[in-house]
């Protein structure tokens, strides 16, 4: 413990809420393009894999990208 007494209680709030904040998955795609891009027929890990590589592209790189997808994959059927 500190000379502070509660300060170090305080640190690992602060530092918990900081984990939390960097933690969480923002939507940083517009709805319809991530849509679409779980219509097509992939995994989820190459989902994830697309989505943490075009996430902070800018929307008409991010459009490009998915409509090379699109071409390259089908879409899954619907059961």
């Amino acid at each position: 413990m500190n000379a502070q007494g509660n300060n170090d209680d305080l640190e690992i709030e602060r530092l918990e809420i900081i984990k939390r904040y960097f933690s969480r998955i923002y939507t940083v795609l517009p709805e319809e393009m991530r849509t679409r891009l779980l219509k097509l027929d992939i995994s989820k890990d190459e989902l994830k894999s697309i989505l943490k590589r075009i996430a902070f592209l800018p929307k008409k790189k991010q459009q490009d990208f998915l409509e090379e997808l699109i071409n390259h994959y089908p879409e899954k059927e619907d059961k």
